[in-house]
């Protein structure tokens, strides 16, 4: 762990030099400006704190004991105190103010550097005098944690972490310790929303999965209760099936801000590490050295946890004994509706209940798929129901044409938008229903396609490509624009993407339709290949990796 541990200790050195530059530049408000576009905000500031007092008081650090960094951090302090409401809370200033959430966030940062404090006391005047601060700091915030709010289901064990972390800290003020007990009892008493899968609500496999964990962490940090552990258990599990071979995470089932969004699984490392260390199991040993060694190999920036670290002693005296993910895989998780498969060439994930059903990906290269049903309100296919097979998986999806009937009695106003339009009637005329068989195969994966019921619908298969894709065929080549797509009328095209080949086809061309021109998905970020073919129809398509 030594070699990692001076990995981890120089990202925090970077990051604490672009705190002190940026200090440096404002002496008043030490991150305004560096972290959220020039607004005035006090958890870029308390997230840096962090880190540097990590950095601070480690002894093997160029950092460690320095006086310049001490002055920074005392000012830094100030200036979160001042940034600080009146009844302790902080902003988030995009869009959340006198927010509990996002103060319970600062809270978290605040207590681990004061855990650090604590920790590796001299029991100088200097270090008293931070730790005073702090204390201040995180007294007033508990105050705002425990009368407030949330928005978002993360939210609340971010809230309730910091309400039993709060109750230890300050366990002398009896009344105060207790008011914060009583309101985390509220908040558990909704029941953590991990299911057996280990999937959390928000299926935030690229952000909020992280933070839940972390909160169960600190509860059982806090309580010694083993059950907040067992969702971490379960959602690291989870999370080894959600590893693409490419090593990035898939977020394309997230229900907030990172789907779509490829990363690397390093916020997830100090996790791993967590359980590896406490408890010796060796596929999350493996997942954990993988993650902080491919970090350091391709030169990023060491991920952001090394007060966690040094808060921890097994954490910081673990050795290392496997390396790797999962190298194939495949997993249903019934209650999110995600069929996972990864095998020695190639994966791909498919999705109930989503437009875009279906993805296909080698190393960086990724194929998403889609059905186009311009039909009444309809605009795409959606799986209603996903059953796994042996050897792939079925898609069925039922959608019907409908139109409003006149009201039986008056609706009390001519008013159209005052109308209550859902007591109306309505008049069913047509159904589409739509069967996809996914088989795989050695190197890709054939799809037969089949819909049955109203005739002639104009549908349209459409493969979603990465802009920049080159795209051959027999009688074209192309590079593929973002926001740009094609008809494949016939035979089969080669598309190649930062090294990677796949083949594609055959395509069917019977009309030109590319979608409605209201409430349509549109592929801004990418390019779209279509094959286009009028109901009823059976068709097979193909993708395939080529070496």
């Amino acid at each position: 762990m030594e070699r990692y541990l001076s990995h981890l200790r120089k990202g925090a050195e970077i990051r604490t030099q672009q705190f002190l530059d940026l200090q440096e530049k404002n002496p008043e408000s030490p991150m305004y400006g560096g972290m959220r576009s020039g607004i005035l905000e006090a958890k870029p500031t308390i997230y840096a704190l962090c880190t540097a007092m990590a950095v601070y008081l480690n002894d093997n650090s160029s950092f460690y004991h320095q006086q310049e960094l001490y002055d920074a951090m005392n000012l830094a302090l100030d200036f979160v105190g001042r940034l600080q409401r009146e009844d302790g809370s902080f902003d988030f200033p995009s869009c959340n103010f006198k927010s509990a959430a996002d103060t319970s966030f600062c809270f978290k940062r605040l207590y681990g550097a004061y855990r650090l404090l604590v920790r590796y006391d001299d029991h100088s005047f200097q270090m008293k005098q931070l730790r005073e601060k702090y204390l201040t700091l995180m007294h007033r915030a508990l105050e705002a944690v425990a009368s407030g709010g949330f928005h978002t289901p993360n939210h609340r064990w971010g809230i309730t972490a910091a309400l039993i972390q709060g109750a230890g800290l300050f366990q002398e003020e009896k009344e105060f310790a207790d008011k914060l007990r009583k309101q985390a009892e509220r908040y558990l008493g909704e029941g953590i929303d991990g299911d057996e899968d280990g999937e959390y609500a928000e299926r935030s496999t690229g952000n909020y999965n992280a933070v839940v964990n972390n909160a169960m962490m600190a509860l059982f940090r806090e309580t010694g209760d083993e059950t907040y552990l067992g969702y971490v258990r379960r959602n690291l599990s989870m999370m080894l099936y959600y590893i693409d071979s490419d090593d990035t995470i898939f977020t394309e089932n997230s229900t907030r801000q990172d789907r779509g969004k490829q990363s690397y699984a390093d916020k997830y490392f100090y996790q791993y590490l967590f359980l590896c260390s406490h408890e010796g199991q060796e596929i999350f040993d493996g997942a954990a050295h993988k993650i902080i060694r491919d970090n350091k190999e391709r030169g990023d920036l060491a991920p952001d946890c090394l007060h966690l670290i040094m808060d921890d002693e097994k954490m910081m005296n673990h050795s290392f004994t496997h390396y790797g993910f999962l190298k194939t895989y495949r997993k249903y998780f019934k209650n999110s509706g995600v069929l996972r498969v990864k095998s020695p060439g190639y994966g791909y994930t498919a999705v109930k209940g989503k437009s875009s059903f279906l993805y296909i990906k080698s190393k960086s290269m990724m194929i998403g798929v889609k059905l186009g049903e311009s039909y009444c309100d309809i605009r795409n296919f959606i799986p209603g129901e996903l059953e796994e097979r042996e050897n792939g998986c079925v898609l069925t999806g039922m959608a019907e044409g409908w139109f409003y009937l006149p009201f039986q009695q008056s609706p009390g106003t001519s008013d159209w938008w005052k109308m209550d339009h859902s007591k109306r009637e309505k008049l069913i005329n047509s159904r589409i229903r739509t069967r996809v068989e996914v088989k795989e195969l050695k190197d890709g994966i054939e799809l037969t396609i089949q819909t049955e019921g109203l005739n002639r619908l104009p549908m349209r298969l459409e493969l979603n490509i990465p802009a920049g894709t080159t795209v051959a065929h027999d009688a074209f080549w192309l590079k593929a624009a973002a926001g740009e797509g094609m008809i494949l009328r016939d035979g089969t095209i080669t598309l190649e993407y930062e090294g990677k080949r796949m083949q594609a086809g055959p395509g069917f061309g019977e009309h030109e339709f590319q979608g409605h021109y209201s409430g349509e998905e549109k592929n801004t970020e990418g390019y779209t290949i279509y094959c286009n073919a009028y109901t009823p129809f059976e068709k097979k398509f193909t993708i395939r990796i080529l070496e």
